[in-house]
């Protein structure tokens, strides 16, 4: 548990939503799942994302980092990226994924494909983009 910001959790949904974007997390598996309000709590200044993830089995096994978003991709990315440096300490040797709910954003395309393996390539995560509502499975 990294902060006071945290909410632990083995609840079969888990769902975080800012101005109709929606984050839900299915956790049939009933993992034991870490909650942290990251934006206003957990971080106070500069660029950070909403909320992360903590999936825990009988270890920290996964991080998920999750920004709720208009249509500013590019501050999304600022803002996961600030996030995960500001977190690396603590999420360093664990596997991580980066998620971006946004109101409107290409599905498909160059500019989508460029963002998400530029992404990889400079922080070696995982990002997805999804517009108004992300369902994960655990």
């Amino acid at each position: 548990m990294i902060s006071k910001c945290n909410k632990a959790t083995k609840n079969n949904i888990i769902s975080v939503s800012e101005n109709r974007r929606k984050f839900i997390i299915l956790n049939n598996s009933k993992f034991l799942v870490n909650e942290v309000k990251v934006d206003g709590c957990y971080i106070l200044t500069g660029a950070k994302c909403d909320f992360l993830f903590e999936i825990i089995n009988s270890k920290l096994e996964e991080v998920f980092y999750v920004e709720l978003k208009g249509s500013d991709i590019p501050h999304a990315v600022e803002q996961l990226e600030a996030t995960i440096l500001k977190c690396l300490s603590i999420h360093k040797d664990i596997s991580r994924k980066c998620f971006i709910v946004a109101s409107k954003f290409p599905k498909s395309g160059t500019s989508s494909q460029v963002m998400k393996k530029k992404f990889l390539s400079k922080n070696k995560i995982q990002l997805l983009i999804d517009t108004n509502i992300k369902e994960i499975k655990i």
